[in-house]
């Protein structure tokens, strides 16, 4: 990539900035099997479902799944349930993997304990210096990663103040020995859990930037342009989104009725926000791979709509 891509230059004082606390809310993925995928997510990954109800758009059922035990039923995904999605080719853009923040290394190993006893079989394990990662995939090949994140004092930077993240071996016998001393019921996250950040398969790298540098006010956290991939945050955070172009550059971008993500949200408090809705239509808007995403004010103990 040849442009010095700069969003803190690139921006404009009219242009919207997310919050320093911001957060990544719920992605919502068009399925075809919804028992297989029910099977899945209730069954190893320990969740269950919270909420059902019918689209208002197409009148196709979305199904909340969230954690169990959680008082105010939080949901932390959406399943859409259509026997008639099309199937993605190899080269689409959209979902590379949704991933889901654990609150310390001591739930990581508990996760991964129980992940390994139900017979899940992972996609890989890495060390990122700012994270410690688990990835996975459900029936329908949609990416999961499950991580913890590394106390920020502890997270590397290069000279211009970007983080330094890699992806080196896991130490999985040291991840599971801290999980031992966790002793609570039979659940993948008995310490609760959230969407902390998505990433995105992409056709033009330069274009998914500028857009949500531009529309969002992320700004690039982690420059890694030269193998593909940046990653982008609002404040502090190593990243929010992941972007790449590993299998999709210059390739097929989403169209509604496929089977995969169709949308993701961002969690925004009004009372700290440079992005001030005008009506309903400004609460969503479509990346230039044709992804949904909606701006979700104060809705904390909302659930989707």
């Amino acid at each position: 990539m040849k442009r010095n891509l700069d969003p803190l230059n690139d921006l404009s004082k009219n242009r919207p900035r997310l919050p320093k606390g911001q957060q990544v809310g719920l992605p919502v993925l068009r399925v075809k099997d919804l028992e297989k995928l029910l099977r899945f997510y209730e069954g190893p990954l320990g969740l269950r479902s919270v909420h059902r109800k019918k689209s208002p758009i197409d009148n196709l059922e979305l199904i909340e799944i969230g954690l169990k035990g959680e008082k105010n039923d939080f949901p932390l995904l959406v399943l859409k349930h259509d026997p008639q999605a099309r199937e993605t080719v190899h080269n689409f853009a959209g979902l590379f993997h949704f991933a889901i923040l654990l609150s310390d290394r001591k739930s990581l190993g508990y996760a991964l304990s129980g992940l390994q006893r139900k017979g899940i079989e992972f996609d890989g394990f890495a060390d990122h210096l700012v994270s410690e990662s688990l990835y996975l995939h459900d029936p329908e090949r949609n990416g999961i990663e499950i991580y913890r994140d590394k106390p920020m004092d502890e997270w590397p930077y290069d000279n211009k103040g970007l983080v330094i993240m890699d992806s080196l071996p896991l130490d999985l016998q040291s991840v599971l020995k801290e999980g031992e001393d966790l002793k609570k019921e039979h659940e993948t996250f008995p310490n609760g859990a959230r969407i902390g950040h998505m990433h995105l398969r992409v056709t033009n790298l330069e274009q998914s930037v500028d857009f949500y540098t531009k529309n969002l006010g992320l700004h690039i956290s982690s420059d890694w342009s030269n193998y593909g991939t940046m990653f982008l945050a609002a404040g502090n955070y190593h990243h929010h989104l992941g972007l790449n172009t590993w299998n999709s550059l210059n390739g097929k971008k989403h169209e509604q009725g496929e089977t995969g993500l169709e949308m993701f949200a961002f969690n925004v408090e009004e009372s700290n926000s440079k992005i001030k809705p005008k009506s309903n239509e400004d609460l969503l808007l479509t990346d230039p791979d044709g992804i949904e995403i909606t701006l979700n004010y104060n809705q904390a103990s909302r659930r989707f709509a």
